[in-house]
């Protein structure tokens, strides 16, 4: 299916775990520091090709963007914080930064061909198959 990348593990692991201790989730000082997020994912696959599900809750989908570059398929997407003026702050605890996340796909799908739709915070992706890789029915010929 996907080949596994064990360091965008690593990095993810460590993104969530600096999340769950609070690193950099607070206002103080004056304003929050910009973070980066690994939205999470479903990722599937049927005889039509890779589906991806990416969940973007509270991001405009005017902020999403997807890209498709050699053998690699990214979605980046950003949800400022607009701090208001004359709003004192008490507690931020939404995620507000930049959502980034890359896929590694295998040379049997068809990147030139992905389709996007956006619905509700969630970002569908689906990646057909390479016409060349979908299984074909070879015509026998019978010699007389």
């Amino acid at each position: 299916m996907m080949r596994w990348d064990p360091f965008k593990e690593i990095e993810e692991l460590q993104e969530r775990l600096g999340r769950g201790a609070g690193f950099g989730m607070g206002m103080g000082r004056g304003g929050r520091g910009e973070q980066t997020f690994a939205p999470l994912v479903d990722v599937w696959e049927d005889e039509e090709g890779l589906h991806f599900a990416v969940y973007l809750p509270g991001i405009e989908p005017d902020q999403v963007e997807v890209t498709a570059e050699e053998e690699t398929l990214t979605v980046k997407a950003e949800r400022p914080f607009e701090k208001k003026e004359g709003v004192a702050y008490h507690r931020v605890e939404g995620p507000y930064g930049t959502f980034v996340r890359s896929f590694s796909i295998p040379a049997v799908y068809d990147l030139s061909k992905v389709a996007a739709r956006f619905k509700n915070g969630v970002l569908y992706l689906s990646v057909p198959r390479a016409e060349e890789t979908k299984p074909r029915k070879i015509q026998v010929e019978v010699e007389s």
